[in-house]
């Protein structure tokens, strides 16, 4: 059993391009929990990031919820993001002397990519 402290919750329209984006692209890994309506990325801490379907969910884009996405392998995830495509849409204003940037996942949800403190 995985541990649930706290999560996030992220709608889109299509769950498979989502899923694909969060597993490979940000590299979550697997899937905890899996079907064909919700998905969700057991990430460290307890914290659960939630992928759930839902009609028109890109009518509601940039609903003013943003996530941060702490990682040690920043400059490989930044990169895997860019190979496939994803530009950083504003370099963020993190603490001197770590890494952030503000991407958007394929639906046009925004998210923090942060260099993780050491």
């Amino acid at each position: 059993m995985y541990e649930r402290n706290y999560g996030i919750i992220i709608s889109v329209d299509d769950l498979d391009r989502a899923r694909e984006f969060y597993r490979d692209t940000l590299l979550l890994g697997a899937p905890v929990v899996d079907s064909n309506h919700w998905v969700e990325f057991q990430l460290s801490n307890g914290l659960v990031l939630g992928v759930r379907q839902q009609p028109n969910a890109s009518a509601q884009k940039g609903c003013n919820t943003m996530w941060v996405y702490y990682s040690v392998n920043y400059s490989d995830i930044r990169e895997q993001l860019l190979d496939a495509g994803f530009a950083p849409l504003k370099i963020a204003a993190p603490p001197v002397g770590l890494k952030a940037e503000i991407f958007s996942d394929p639906e046009g949800n925004r998210f923090t990519l942060a260099q993780k403190p050491q």
